[in-house]
């Protein structure tokens, strides 16, 4: 047990002269406890080391140095004046920088030959270290060899004043117990240290002691806080869930999963969809509900999954519904369950969305609540309060990657309150996610992967066209017309922007048009209303249109394998995970797929156009989504940022995602056991990521 977690649950208040203002700024940032105080790590590190010097200082780390004035120069005039200081040491030089106002008055306090103490961020600035607007510290102030931690700026609360309140929590924590509520084993096991020391050793980092700020996950230190992080949003929330736990749901016993395909399906299934239907089936014949995410790259067979489990579901009796989050993807799954299913004359489909009848829609309401529509298909129409089924026994959300823990928690409740029971939930994404992103988004979910494509599956070629786009964008147009192939276009922009000098989907809409005449293309994008992005994609399947002009609001929920040719124009500006998701809206049909990326960038050694290359490179949508994760965070990956996830202070995915599997499992063992161990009161109130 841990000695000191009743101080770690204390209040701020209980920190000497911590007054009521102080306290309620923290508590606007949700910082209401020492816990909660302690994960907020510094932002950079000080090192104060006078022997250290100017000559061994590295770029982007924070220093305390003291040196002679060489010499100075002021340039320009005004708001622009500029002056560079030179300050020397017995290693080297660095090169002071201030502008404007504050020139005059710096001019008068580091003149030639004076002896000076700085403190600042080193930069490298043209081979150089340099320092902008560095601190002038006292006139022979005394360095001595440490590291000095550095707080962020908070509202109400100045760096210094966060310091000194830091200081006081930590001095509360005794750094001789190892002592921890998680057990020896698991710790060693798994290179986590005792929580105490750990808080302390974060806020007072030393190298020569283990705590490296620069390489964070190597740091025991920073694993065992981050480890406690996850811990403090998974508790609360399984035990929210423990609470609602789910009491009644259909026990739908198992049938073979090869003779429930050979049923319906014209082909064999992959080895990776078998694994993930027996998941599935095994967790319909436990009396809770199902609710699992089945997760998998473009075309890999996730619609043949739910087909099966929509068989295995309707030949015990009980119903299916499948949403899908546009009228066009509900119509032509209406169209693909049709054809699995047309063997099965007793099993009736229907579809239903905003466009159906009255009439048709009364027709509908009165079969489902009867039992003698088996399986329903529909966009979130069928969420309407008419909507009652006999035995709803699987509901299915398709593509539906932004559908919250919130409003799954409400659907199924609302099915619940009309049948007495609850159906099995199947959340279908084929927006790759890495795992350990996977498992914090869906944290209330399961989770299955199908990672294996089905043979025969043509791999899309991926070509980088550089130089004027608009220019390769006429060419490859002229391409397509002759050989009657239809293309996505997409754009990052609908509209020219004062701001970003980037071409846009309107300008090239209307010039493809005059080029290639009236009837060559339509365009859609997320300004649209959803009625008539439909009819624009439904009219570009439908008609000769041999161009779709978009923005990414094409990157889910389009399947139209006539479709062969995808170009990107201004694909830097888009993340590798949404590149290969707009990538996987072609390679649908028989014929050969391209995917062609129109750029502006012609340094082949910029990060930027490696970026790209990678994407020519592999099909794998993991490996991507993994790719992006690391470089530019989860909000890449997911497109917009998410409802629930929270904004980790010391958790991250790069350094530290080998820990979420670990501590979801951990949480779990403390909720279900009713683990009453000390540090409970840590994980049992909401902690307010912000």
């Amino acid at each position: 047990m841990i000695i000191n977690t009743n101080i770690l649950a204390s209040e701020l208040s209980s920190l000497s002269q911590v007054g009521p203002k102080t306290v309620s700024a923290l508590a606007t940032h949700g910082i209401n406890s020492i816990f909660q105080l302690l994960l907020r790590p510094p932002k950079s590190i000080i090192t104060q080391n006078e022997s250290l010097g100017f000559r061994f200082m590295q770029a982007g780390r924070y220093y305390i140095a003291k040196g002679e004035v060489k010499a100075s120069k002021v340039s320009g005039f005004g708001p622009k004046k500029r002056l560079e200081v030179i300050v020397e040491d017995k290693t080297g030089c660095i090169s002071l920088v201030f502008f404007g106002p504050a020139v005059n008055y710096v001019q008068t306090k580091l003149t030639p030959q004076k002896i000076v103490t700085i403190s600042g961020e080193a930069k490298d600035f043209l081979g150089r270290v340099q320092m902008v607007h560095p601190k002038i510290l006292n006139e022979g102030l005394d360095i001595i060899e440490k590291q000095e931690s550095n707080y962020s700026q908070i509202a109400g609360i100045t760096p210094l004043l966060f310091k000194k309140i830091v200081d006081k929590a930590l001095s509360k924590l005794s750094t001789n117990n190892n002592l921890d509520h998680l057990s020896q084993d698991l710790l060693k096991n798994n290179h986590l240290s005792p929580l105490c020391p750990s808080l302390l050793k974060i806020h007072q980092p030393d190298n020569k002691n283990g705590c490296n700020f620069d390489n964070k996950a190597s740091c025991n230190f920073f694993r065992r806080v981050a480890f406690e992080e996850l811990l403090s949003f998974y508790v609360p929330m399984f035990k929210n869930q423990k609470k609602d736990n789910f009491i009644r749901s259909l026990v739908i016993k198992p049938q073979s999963i090869n003779k429930l395909a050979s049923e319906i399906l014209p082909f064999e299934l992959t080895l990776a969809q078998v694994q993930v239907l027996e998941e599935i089936i095994l967790d319909m014949s436990l009396n809770k509900p199902m609710l699992r995410l089945l997760q998998g790259d473009v075309g890999c067979g996730k619609t043949a999954v739910s087909a099966i489990a929509a068989l295995h579901v309707v030949t015990s009796n009980n119903q299916v519904a499948l949403m899908a989050p546009t009228e066009i993807l509900a119509r032509q799954l209406y169209e693909v369950y049709l054809n699995f299913f047309k063997t099965k004359q007793h099993i009736k489909i229907a579809l239903l969305t905003s466009s159906t009848s009255n009439k048709e829609r009364t027709q509908i309401t009165k079969e489902l609540s009867e039992g003698s529509i088996n399986i329903v298909i529909g966009t979130h129409a069928l969420l309407s309060d008419d909507i009652i089924f006999k035995s709803l026994g699987l509901f299915i959300i398709d593509e539906q990657h932004r559908f919250g823990v919130n409003q799954r928690a409400s659907l199924l409740k609302s099915c619940k309150d009309r049948q007495d029971f609850y159906p099995h939930l199947l959340v279908m994404s084929a927006t790759p996610i890495p795992r350990s992103l996977a498992l914090t988004i869906y944290h209330d979910l399961d989770l299955s992967v199908i990672t294996q494509r089905p043979q025969g599956r043509l791999p899309i070629e991926t070509k980088i066209f550089s130089g004027p786009v608009l220019k390769s964008l006429n060419k490859i147009c002229e391409r397509i017309i002759a050989s009657n192939q239809k293309a996505f276009i997409v754009f990052p922009l609908v509209e020219e922007s004062e701001t970003l000098d980037l071409e846009n989907a309107t300008k090239a809409y209307l010039e493809i048009k005059t080029t290639f005449g009236e009837n060559s293309c339509l365009m859609v994008h997320g300004q649209m209303k959803p009625k008539e992005k439909d009819l624009a994609m439904q009219s570009f399947k439908d008609s000769n249109a041999n161009f779709l002009v978009a923005t990414s609001v094409i990157e889910v929920g389009v399947d139209i394998p006539q479709a062969s040719v995808m170009i990107i124009v201004h694909p830097e500006r888009f993340g590798l995970a949404q590149l290969h998701q707009l990538r996987g809206r072609v390679g649908r049909g028989n014929v050969k797929s391209f995917c062609f990326l129109l750029t502006d960038i012609e340094n082949k050694f910029s990060s930027s156009y490696k970026r790209l290359e990678a994407l020519c490179k592999t099909q794998d949508g993991f490996a991507l989504a993994q790719a992006d994760l690391e470089h530019r965070g989860p909000g890449e990956i997911l497109g917009t940022k998410q409802s629930g996830l929270p904004n980790f202070n010391i958790f991250n995915y790069k350094d530290f995602a080998s820990l979420v599997p670990l501590a979801k499992s951990y949480a779990k063992e403390i909720v279900n056991n009713n683990i009453t161990q000390d540090h409970a009161h840590l994980l049992s109130k909401d902690i307010n990521f912000s």
